[in-house]
């Protein structure tokens, strides 16, 4: 029989030595959870700080007098309005309007984009913007020699004040980056997140991440500082209501249908690939479309789980389920059809049993991102 050999970040045997329990994860072996477990890490990033390893993720850099330009015609978002330093969310998406990735992106300098990708889709999204992107921009991809490391938490801006060179943690604002030095490793510091927390994400050499990582668990001490897995990183996100591609959005499900209208601006200059579908979406309205519910029992909703009218009528699936550990019960994310999007309460089938679910606006938990 044929195996596969997973990947390893830098912080590998950190994560052993410290007895997380690993999983295979976007092609990678990474850590799920700590001894601590899942519903402490999660409460430690909500009130103090969550450390996280997320160097599995992709890194792009596309440098050029127009790699600006060449870009803006692959994405949803105005990259115009982006200032030298600043961050933002966006799609990548194909001709039918599908997602093919989410990503964070960033105006590094006046002539240097730099993109966040998601692991899983590392790959796919650099074959396919490379065979877009013009031959006049240099994009390479330098997801194996950068790391990337979260620091979430209300207490991760006093952390970084005393650790960066600049001090100046204080002063960045929400979805903006800077050149920074901590310990003596150049990093790229980014007010960004994926746990609806105050936080940051410092993208840093490969070489340097495990001196970086002790650094930050040494000086994190005193705020309570705590390691957290890919169990926490998921249930902090669905609290948000944020998506994961795959679950919440795919080749198959465009931002409209996921409630991401604000990401696509369908009426910018440069004429992006799907525009012309999810113009026609957007008129029509999509036929499916995502909301949030609480499930009205102890057992959790997982993705697939089917979703029922109360004639009984299937209308749709989840795509997302956990236990939220601040709210003391499951929630979950549900695609279900246009029409009965409105309902207050629908049923999940969860082993063969109607579960009543209650639709809740999001978040479930109300956001600290520092936005002001």
């Amino acid at each position: 029989m044929e195996t596969t050999t997973l990947k390893t970040t830098p912080l590998h045997e950190t994560h052993i030595a410290l007895g997380a329990k690993m999983v295979p994860f976007a092609g990678y072996d990474m850590p799920v959870q700590y001894p601590t477990g899942v519903l402490e890490e999660t409460k430690a990033c909500r009130q103090h700080i969550g450390l996280f390893d997320v160097s599995h993720m992709g890194q792009f850099s596309i440098k050029g007098t127009n790699a600006l330009l060449e870009v803006q015609k692959l994405v949803t978002n105005d990259l115009s309005k982006l200032e030298i330093g600043q961050a933002q969310y966006n799609m990548l998406c194909n001709e039918k309007g599908g997602v093919i990735d989410d990503l964070v992106i960033y105006r590094r300098a006046l002539d240097h984009i730099y993109i966040c990708v998601n692991a899983a889709n590392r790959e796919a999204d650099f074959s396919w913007m490379s065979k877009r992107l013009s031959h006049e921009v240099i994009f390479n991809d330098e997801s194996d020699s950068t790391a990337l490391i979260a620091v979430q938490g209300p207490k991760s801006e006093a952390l970084l004040s005393q650790l960066t060179q600049s001090r100046s943690a204080t002063q960045l604002k929400y979805y903006w980056a800077q050149e920074d030095t901590i310990d003596g490793i150049p990093v790229y510091l980014s007010r960004t997140g994926y746990t609806g927390e105050d936080g940051f994400e410092i993208y840093l050499p490969s070489k340097d991440t495990v001196k970086l990582w002790n650094k930050l668990m040494s000086a994190g001490k005193e705020f309570l500082i705590t390691p957290c897995g890919l169990g926490a990183r998921d249930t902090l996100r669905l609290e948000m209501g944020y998506p994961l591609h795959g679950h919440e959005l795919s080749d198959a499900i465009n931002p409209l249908q996921a409630g991401l209208s604000w990401v696509v601006k369908l009426k910018k200059e440069t004429a992006f690939v799907g525009q012309s579908t999810l113009v026609l979406e957007a008129a029509q309205g999509p036929n499916t479309v995502l909301r949030a519910y609480r499930v009205n029992d102890r057992r959790i909703a997982r993705q697939g789980y089917s979703v029922f009218d109360a004639v009984d009528k299937k209308v749709g699936y989840i795509t997302s389920g956990t236990f939220s550990p601040h709210l003391e019960g499951p929630i979950a994310l549900a695609m279900v059809d246009s029409r009965a999007a409105d309902s207050d309460k629908l049923w999940v089938e969860i082993r063969n049993s109607k579960i009543e679910i209650t639709k809740v606006k999001l978040p479930f938990v109300p956001s600290r991102t520092k936005k002001s």
